[in-house]
């Protein structure tokens, strides 16, 4: 049961987090989308690690990817979530 649950979670996290990062940069603007742009600079070390890791004959590679892929997800959360409590604010 677990091995279905991260067979769901990672590919499920991954499509989120690559929603939220496009509508992040999208719609945010000033230092919001600034701090949208960090995630995406994470990310792509980590892909970039694991392609070269990858070139280099390294099979654990990757799990950069993984382990960048959480703090990433939740930075955006939170940045959504800050932004929306800020928007509301000022309309209030």
């Amino acid at each position: 049961m677990e091995d279905i649950l991260w067979a769901v979670a990672i590919p499920g996290v991954f499509f989120g987090w690559i929603a939220m990062q496009v509508f992040a940069i999208r719609r945010m603007r000033g230092g919001w989308r600034m701090a949208a742009f960090v995630p995406l600079a994470a990310m792509g070390a980590a892909f970039a690690v694991a392609v070269l890791g990858g070139l280099a004959g390294s099979n654990l590679a990757p799990i950069w990817v993984v382990f960048a892929l959480p703090p990433s997800f939740l930075w955006l959360a939170v940045l959504w979530l800050a932004h929306g409590a800020w928007a509301w604010a000022e309309q209030g």
